[in-house]
Formats: structure tokens, sequence, C-alpha cells
């Protein structure tokens, strides 16, 4: 990281210093929140997928503009039984098989939202970078394989996500599936994870061979342990990455939301400044992506639109969950539901943007980070200006808030409150259109459903 990208840190972190007298108000912290309890009712069969859905065109994008705050405040309510159907949802199992389960919701609060209506079509620009690029790029291998930039995963069909249970990785739904029918990618879908491993000239690799042999029936291990654990997938000619050096402060003071994400970052290069170096992992040691396939994939009815459709719901469903054959040790980032109580003040996410994580002709694996404020919000829509590229979607975005009641000082979590969709056109005020990078916010009926997919169990998912 440059000094210029230094002391711009220093500066927000400055900035965030305002926050601190404030930080035991309700707006700055997690709160807790009844919610309704989703049940199956009714699950049947559908034909097997064609696998013949069109990717989103990562130079120009869709060409839909999105109805806006005001475009939404003028549409009626929506009724209990367009909610339980919205939240109805399909799984797709990896042998192609797939399933339509329909939900009842109890004690759901009325939504004060409608449909998203769409405005003429529109051409529009790739996902931006707005003004200086604002983006890190974390390549250092201590940061890189360790809690939060950990969490962020690649999808084997170019996007990111986000680990939300040992078993389960959150990203958008259109990184699989067009609204209309899956992506030939996510036939043989499989999530990525930056680990350390130390290389073993071909004693791993023999063990590899040999359970490969002996118990054919766990294929995600083969691909775990063996000669994919490298910074390639589907042709990319990307070779492992190196580790890096760095130094961790010991007793970082975790205080303002935010100031630890992009706080590593400016540690990092005052230690380096400083002189004070220590090699972050040891020369045999590299951060390298485990692939792992998926078992099942699960996406909101919300998302998929009807033949007949000409109005949709998908831009505010735009996510899905998938399944992994076997969980994974390293920890992962709770959900959560921002609190109310005010507007969002400032949002976060890594992910893997192509033109800077894994395309440096080095073939060293990177994730990239960025934080933003958020320039308007809807009951299920954020619009940011957070700077993005291809790859990024799918990306959990997160914030930094106080846990316990309020009054008490608490500690300091992170939670994922949405998932980043990508650069769209917007009505806003007075019909204009305005372009913005956007992102898909968790709800409470939205968490219970994605509860609902972790855990099977209502009795789990009752409160936040």
């Amino acid at each position: 990281m440059g000094l210029s990208h230094f002391l711009c840190v220093l500066l927000c972190a400055a900035a965030l210093t305002v926050f601190a007298k404030d930080e035991n108000h309700a707006a700055y912290r997690w709160t807790r929140q009844s919610l309704p309890v989703l049940l199956d009712a009714h699950t049947e069969p559908l034909n097997t997928p064609l696998f013949g859905g069109q990717a989103e065109d990562e130079e120009r994008g869709g060409a839909k503009t999105l109805c806006g705050i005001e475009c939404q405040s003028s549409l009626p309510p929506m009724d209990h039984t367009e909610q339980e159907r919205i939240l109805g949802y399909e799984t797709m199992f990896e042998n192609g098989t797939r399933t339509h389960t329909d939900i009842s919701l109890q004690g759901l609060n009325k939504s004060s939202g409608g449909a998203a209506a769409h405005s003429p079509a529109r051409t529009r620009r790739k996902r931006q970078v707005y003004g200086a690029d604002g983006r890190f790029v974390i390549s250092d291998s201590h940061f890189i394989t360790n809690y939060p930039f950990s969490t962020a995963v690649r999808l084997s069909t170019g996007c990111s996500g986000v680990l939300i249970s040992p078993k389960h990785v959150l990203t958008a739904a259109h990184c699989i599936h067009d609204g209309r029918d899956y992506l030939e990618g996510a036939r043989r879908l499989r999530v990525g994870v930056l680990q350390l491993r130390t290389k073993r000239r071909g004693g791993g690799r023999r063990r590899g061979g040999q359970r490969r042999g002996g118990r054919r029936g766990e294929g995600e291990e083969q691909e775990v342990e063996e000669g994919e654990e490298q910074n390639s997938i589907d042709g990319d000619e990307m070779r492992r990455g190196k580790g890096g050096k760095g130094r961790r402060r010991r007793g970082r003071r975790e205080g303002e939301q935010g100031v630890a994400d992009h706080g590593k970052m400016g540690e990092l290069e005052k230690g380096r400044q400083r002189g004070r170096i220590r090699r972050s992992a040891e020369p045999n040691k590299q951060p390298v992506f485990r692939w792992t396939r998926v078992k099942q994939t699960r996406i909101p009815q919300g998302w998929i639109q009807a033949k007949s459709s000409t109005n949709s719901l998908s831009p505010d469903y735009d996510y899905a969950v998938l399944e992994l054959r076997r969980p994974l040790k390293q920890k992962h980032m709770e959900l959560g539901v921002a609190p109310s109580a005010s507007p969002l003040a400032r949002i976060h996410f890594s992910g893997y943007d192509a033109d800077k994580s894994l395309l440096d002709g080095r073939g060293n694996a990177k994730v990239v980070y960025r934080f933003c404020s958020v320039a308007n919000e809807s009951g299920d829509l954020m619009y940011q200006h957070c700077d993005a590229q291809p790859g990024a979607t799918g990306a959990g975005i997160y914030v930094r808030l106080r846990q316990g009641e309020e009054g008490r000082k608490g500690k300091w979590q992170r939670r994922v409150i949405g998932v980043f969709s990508g650069h769209q056109w917007v009505e806003v005020e007075g019909g204009e259109q305005r372009d913005f990078n956007v992102a898909v916010r968790i709800t409470p009926p939205k968490y219970a459903q994605i509860c609902h997919w972790i855990h099977g169990d209502p009795s789990l998912c009752k409160e936040i």
C-alpha cells in the first residue's frame, strides 16, 4: 500500500473518532429482534434445469433501471400471501435435480414496501470505480487468511461470496441463475477458500493419491488436498501465490466502526516504515485456494421470474445460499439485520475483483477490501458508491457494531447485513436516473428464510 493510501487511512480513522461519543446509542448497536416463523408447507419436484442461463455482461451489465426510493414509496404495501410466495424457494442438488418449496409465515409484520418496478431500458456502464479508487488489496498472507478477510470466498463462476456458517456461503443469485434458468457454470459449482499450505514435495500428493484411490466417495477431499490446491480455476493461467511480510500489533484497540478493518493496513505500513517487520508466514507457507464442491443451492422465489412476468421483484431478492459438501475449519461471519434506529453510516465488503485479485500476472492470491458510506437506502436495497469491479459481485456486506444492551460498553462484532449485487441505474426524485453500486439488504423475513436454509429448525430461528 502506498503512502497516499496510508495517509488516507489515518485521515479516515481520525474522522471516525467523532462516532465514539455516540457508540452506546441504539443506532450503533446490534439490537435483539423477533423473527417471523418460516415453515415449509409443500415441496414438489421440478424438471431438471437446462443450464442455459445467460451470465450478466460484466462490461455493460443489465439495462433495466431500478425503481428508486420515491418510486417504491408510492407502491402499495405487499400483502401476506405475496410475501409467502416470494419467500418460497427452489433447491438444486449437485446431481442436477431440483425442487420447489412453498412456505408459510407466522408473526410477519406488515411490509411497507411493494414490488420493485422497472423503468424503460437504458444502456449502462460496467461496475464503477467512483473517482479515486479507494479499494485496498490484501495480499499479505497473514491478513488474507485470517478473520474477517478469510470469510471472503470465490465461486467457480467468477463471483465472490461470504462464509456464514461452516458449511454455508451467501452470494448473489445472479451468479448462478439468470432469473429464468441456471448458468452453465452452476452445473459443477465449487467454492474456493484461501488457506495457508505448507509445501510438501511429493509426500502430500502421495497421501492425496492414496486417499483418492482408497476412499473414492470423498471427492471433495481430493479437490481440497491435492493438485487443485492452487490459484487457478477453469483455465486461468495463475500459479500459487507467495507469502508476504507483515506485522500485527498486539493490543490493538477495536474502536470506532470500521477502524479495525482498514486499520490493519495502516498498522502494516507503519511497521514497515519503522523497521519493525516480521514475516507473516514462513517462506514455505503460502495462501492457496482450496476448492470444495457445492452440495445444494437455494434461491428465493422472488428472484425466479415467471415466463409471463413483465414486472419482477428480482433486484430485491438477488441472493442465494450454497451448502458445501463438508464444513470448513475456519471462522465464519454471523448473519445480522441492520438496526432501523438510523440510516447506515458505513459498510464494508471484501471480494475477488478480477482487475486486482487474480489477474496481476504473478498469480498472487489477493482479497480486495473496501468501505464507504451508504448514499441512500430502501427497505430492501442499499445504494452506495463503494468502488468495485467484476468479480466482487456476491460479496457479503457487513457492518461492525457494539453487542449487548444499551448503556453497557459491549464488544464489537461484525455481521453480514447484505449482498453486493452490482452496478445499477436507479430512478431518483424528479425522474432523473443515477448510477449506484447496489446491495441487497437482509430484512427480518429474509433472515428467517436464510436461517431456515442453514438450520432447518424453526426453534433456532425465532429471533436475532
